[in-house]
């Protein structure tokens, strides 16, 4: 696996006799250990690091600083959907000969089961056996021999996706023979509805959701199914991000008064010899369109900017600004988003989203390139 490994990709390394972690790699080298056996890695888990160098020596500082473990330091830092730990799953043993005779009601229900499906999680055997504990009764199946118990590693980041439709070919390159198509919905009613609709829909978005198309052209899924039976329609599921797109009008940003020119000047200039600068102002004075003239300029030259906010409740008025000037170039972090969000956010910003809005969990993100 070296030759696939780099810094900040995950691993898979077993600790005890059976659980499973994503590690994380912060160096390669040949400096065997001494003190104790290194653990083999099963497998990488990661194409392409989900950390930097950059990141890693923030936490290095933050160890040594508060007095703490850099793991504490990953565990704070990292969403949970990027933390992978081990689940445990049951199936049947290879040397179970189908002797059901031996179990009573409750193994007897279990062993059926895996007979059908080849594994199961702990929360289906509590289902199937509608009772909170099965310890003691996969215990009495794993004496028996009749199931043994399978580590896997679970990735918790799963992509959004939504049910769309589309126009199967030949219909979707050659528009003449959507009078085919006509014809075969001709005496179906909601047929024909559904495919006007799609064709409505379909000239001002990137693609056609199908609950677009149910109110719409007021027809269910069964409608659908029928269109793409008779080849017509094309059903399939669209991977979208979770992070809502800004989809108003951008406004165009006042003129600054003559003290904010003043303070912006000001700024610039301390920027030059130092990289702190204190904007000192009451409420409503006007600090934020300083602000957002300093973020301009540093998006126009390519640069990323973490703007931090002291607590959640402020942020939704500041996001309400900021929208209305950078659109979609903003994207928010913090702890009232959900873990596949925050998966989302933080590939954005590895992949150079210009700005991050945030409290201070925010400052933990994969910067690439971060200026202010």
């Amino acid at each position: 696996l070296v030759a696939d490994l780099a810094f900040g990709m995950r691993v898979e390394v077993q600790f005890g006799k059976s659980k499973l972690y994503a590690g994380l790699v912060v160096d390669i080298h040949h400096n065997e250990p001494t003190a104790h056996k290194p653990k083999p890695i099963f497998s990488i888990i990661d194409d392409i690091p989900i950390i930097s160098p950059q990141q890693y020596k923030l936490w290095q500082w933050i160890a040594e600083y508060y007095c703490c473990t850099i793991g504490q330091v990953m565990n704070a830092a990292l969403p949970a959907g990027l933390k992978l730990n081990s689940e445990t799953t049951i199936t049947l043993s290879p040397v179970f000969d189908d002797n059901f005779e031996v179990l009573n009601d409750k193994e007897y229900l279990i062993a059926e089961a895996l007979t059908i499906q080849s594994e199961l999680k702990i929360e289906e055997v509590q289902a199937i056996l509608n009772q909170k504990t099965i310890y003691p009764v996969i215990n009495k199946l794993l004496e028996k021999r009749v199931i043994y118990l399978k580590e896997t590693l679970k990735e918790k980041y799963k992509a959004k996706k939504i049910a769309c439709v589309r126009l199967k070919e030949p219909y979707e390159s050659d528009r003449d023979q959507l009078e085919i198509a006509f014809d075969k919905v001709a005496k179906a009613e909601r047929q024909m509805e559904a495919l006007m609709a799609y064709l409505q829909l379909e000239r001002g978005q990137e693609f056609v959701r199908k609950s677009d198309i149910y109110k719409k052209g007021n027809v269910d899924n069964s409608v659908l199914k029928a269109i793409a039976k008779k080849g017509i329609f094309e059903l399939y599921e669209k991977e979208i991000s979770r992070i809502s797109g800004y989809e108003d009008e951008l406004i165009e940003t006042p003129e600054l008064a003559t003290q904010q020119v003043r303070a912006l000047a000001e700024i610039k200039t301390i920027f030059q010899s130092k990289n702190v600068a204190l904007l000192h102002g009451v409420t409503g004075s006007g600090k934020t369109r300083v602000y957002v003239e300093l973020i301009k300029d540093v998006i126009e030259k390519g640069g990323q900017v973490l703007y931090l906010i002291p607590e959640i409740a402020l942020t939704t008025q500041i996001i309400m600004r900021l929208e209305k000037i950078f659109g979609d170039q903003i994207n928010v972090y913090n702890s009232r988003i959900n873990d596949n969000e925050r998966v989302e956010v933080w590939k954005n910003v590895k992949a150079g989203v210009p700005l991050v809005l945030g409290a201070r969990s925010a400052m933990f993100m994969p910067y690439s390139n971060l200026q202010l």
